[in-house]
């Protein structure tokens, strides 16, 4: 007797490890910092180097706030993928969209840097440079969305701090927004907040904070 040809069942892809996603991302984030260095000019030859660097200090302001904030954007990258256990494809595209994102900032912070010095359309350089950076806080308060509504992929660890970690992610988005708005009026003090928000993303999250012994 012929038996009856077993029913399709959809296959679920098994999770993934992180090691290459956190390879991929290390790698593109180092050549995201080291872009934004390409747009500050080095003097020409007979120009007096302190003049030089004089006029182009809001590019390099504008330089040393994308740098902080990329390398906390990699820092926090880091204490993500060291609370995941393992990813799987949502995760994976999730991630890439947050690269997308941090690739894209020399753009902004190049566009900026030569308003702020020209004089010129400032205003509108400095909405698209919040703007960029608030996209792209977003994109991480994304992944921890995800992870805190697919507990299976984080560590045993991590799995009572994600919902504190996903309200301080917030925290980005939003004050990069009010920075934008900040921007239409004045594009200095814009940089200046932009410049506060990685400040406050420089401090250890208390839910990482060891007690005192």
């Amino acid at each position: 007797m012929d038996r009856e040809p077993a029913p399709d069942v959809e296959e679920v892809p098994a999770p993934l490890p992180t090691g290459r996603v956190e390879a991929l991302s290390d790698g593109i984030i180092a050549i995201a910092a080291t872009l934004l260095v390409l747009e500050l000019h080095v003097p020409e030859p007979g120009e007096d180097v302190w003049a030089s660097l004089a006029h182009q200090l809001p590019s390099l302001a504008a330089y040393a706030v994308s740098f902080l904030t990329i390398l906390i954007f990699w820092v926090n990258h880091h204490a993500l993928f060291h609370a995941v256990a393992r990813v799987d494809r949502t995760l994976l595209f999730l991630n890439g969209l947050l690269l997308l994102g941090i690739s894209f900032v020399s753009f902004p912070t190049a566009a900026l840097g030569r308003a702020l010095e020209g004089g010129a359309h400032d205003r509108s350089a400095a909405v698209l440079y919040a703007l960029t950076l608030a996209a792209t806080a977003a994109c991480f308060s994304a992944l921890w969305l995800y992870l805190r509504g697919h507990p299976g992929l984080l560590t045993d660890a991590a799995g009572p701090w994600a919902a504190a970690a996903l309200r301080r992610s917030l925290v980005g988005p939003v004050l990069y927004l009010v920075a934008a708005l900040v921007a239409l009026v004045n594009a200095p003090t814009s940089l200046v907040l932009t410049a506060l928000v990685a400040g406050y993303f420089t401090l250890t999250p208390r839910h990482l904070r060891r007690p005192a012994s």
